[in-house]
């Protein structure tokens, strides 16, 4: 069992998690040395750019599933393509800094859903084609293991294009 399902924690406690692990992703971003953001490892990994969009995009992704259980127009959720929406959305032309603020806004907004939300709502169900059935809150650990796997991923970026 998780931390984000056990019985007691409180929508609260599971946004102060999130904050956590934003803190890991964005120390790993914020310490990417900048002449290095659009270099990829090889033609298909991310580059740091690459990555940073990838996480402001699974964010909103998530924002609309959220609001999706609760006016119950979204109760099935695809996996996306990530590589196909990195190259159709051209992360690495995008600046990074920015793309570091509007994730850092974009979570922001994330807490400004679940506080919106009546306890009943955060246990709305959907079915996710990858993870089976989620709640927000097992959206809200989803997005939190998303972090810490993309904060590792940026370290292991650096060191694969020689920055470390």
């Amino acid at each position: 069992m998780s931390q984000y399902t056990k019985p007691g924690l409180q929508a609260e406690d599971h946004l102060a998690a999130l904050d956590s692990s934003l803190k890991v992703f964005l120390d790993a971003a914020e310490k990417y040395p900048r002449d290095a953001v659009g270099t990829k490892p090889s033609p298909k990994a991310f580059s740091a750019t690459e990555i940073v969009y990838h996480m402001l995009d699974v964010e909103h992704l998530w924002q609309n599933r959220m609001r999706g259980l609760v006016d119950q127009t979204m109760t099935h959720f695809q996996q996306m393509d990530p590589d196909k929406v990195a190259i159709e959305s051209k992360y690495n032309e995008k600046p990074y800094d920015k793309g570091i603020l509007e994730l850092t806004r974009a979570r922001e907004e994330t807490h400004k859903i679940v506080r919106s939300m009546m306890p009943r709502e955060l246990e709305l169900a959907g079915m996710h084609s990858k993870y089976g059935e989620m709640n927000t809150f097992r959206i809200l650990e989803t997005i939190a293991e998303h972090d810490h796997t993309h904060a590792a991923q940026l370290q292991r970026t650096l060191q694969q294009v020689g920055g470390l």
